[in-house]
């Protein structure tokens, strides 16, 4: 059975945050959700949707997310996850102060005061920093390794967009807790066209390739010698300063068969996306999942 599409007749509010149109709504049950309206030409709505799907598979507290049309736009709806009295800060907040409010905020990309080890130094010294409301099946005691899986989670379902807004904390009146992973929308090579997908999967050239492809993927995160860091080379970085915690998740991630996987591809709407599509996410997920392999091997292995 194919995911179900929900219908939006109004709407309450438009949120401005971010650069997708989108919008928060009241359901029949007077729950507040959020509309988002995927761009033309790209496949954001089943990304987040897939990425939703595939955290749940690893217990990752992950901000839901369906499918859904308003009129004739289509999109994916999600259910706040910042209880009533509570709000979300943002990455960019705390590293203003962090950095004694030195830190350029509203620069979201080719940021190189946007370190990774800064980011985890900032999280680490958080003591009173609670692990997510919803954070349940998972062997993980301390927020920072649950974040850790987070970066993981990014490099396998090539997602570039961890920028200081993509991720938070959730302050309510007594507590402090991470906030569950959100906003996956740039992930899965989502925004290359059916075309090119087809083209990449069936091309003999091994520079045009998707095993090529996937070693490309490039985080917003910087090293101390201001580089731009790869996605694999943030596992590498992370492995440096927790490796338990980076092997925990590897092994998570593999242990997910390429059947699992193709089950939920094969239930999103036909109208959401391409067949190209489909095999070309797959693919990376696959390629993915052997460079992780690999690394394993490397880190975790000896």
């Amino acid at each position: 059975m194919p995911y179900p599409i929900y219908t939006i007749i109004s709407y309450d509010e438009i949120e401005q945050l971010g650069t997708k149109e989108k919008f928060w709504f009241y359901d029949e049950d007077n729950t507040k959700k959020l509309f988002k309206i995927g761009r033309a030409n790209t496949g954001e709505d089943w990304a987040e949707k897939v990425a939703y799907e595939l955290a749940e598979l690893l217990d990752i507290p992950c901000a839901i997310y369906e499918f859904a049309k308003w009129y004739d736009k289509k999109g994916t709806i999600s259910i706040s996850f910042i209880p009533d009295g509570a709000r979300l800060i943002h990455g960019n907040e705390l590293l203003v102060d962090f950095y004694d409010d030195e830190y350029p905020d509203s620069q979201k990309y080719h940021l190189k005061d946007y370190k990774l080890n800064v980011v985890l130094d900032l999280i680490e010294s958080l003591d009173d920093l609670k692990l997510p409301i919803n954070n349940l099946g998972i062997d993980i005691d301390r927020p920072i390794k649950l974040f850790i899986g987070y970066l993981i989670f990014d490099c396998w379902i090539a997602n570039q967009d961890r920028h200081h807004e993509n991720w938070g904390f959730i302050e309510s009146f007594d507590d402090t807790s991470l906030a569950p992973t959100y906003d996956h929308a740039a992930g899965f090579g989502c925004k290359v066209s059916a075309i090119e997908a087809k083209k990449r999967l069936e091309t003999k050239d091994k520079n045009y390739s998707v095993k090529k492809f996937v070693t490309k993927a490039k985080s917003p995160f910087y090293n101390e010698s201001g580089n731009q860091l790869k996605t694999i080379e943030v596992i590498e970085q992370l492995a440096q300063r927790d490796i338990d915690s980076v092997c925990y998740w590897i092994d998570k991630i593999v242990s997910i068969s390429m059947d699992k996987i193709q089950s939920i591809f094969d239930e999103i709407p036909n109208e959401f996306i391409e067949e190209n599509s489909k095999k070309f996410a797959q693919a990376i997920l696959y390629e993915n999942r052997l460079r992780l392999l690999e690394l394993k091997k490397e880190i975790c292995d000896v």
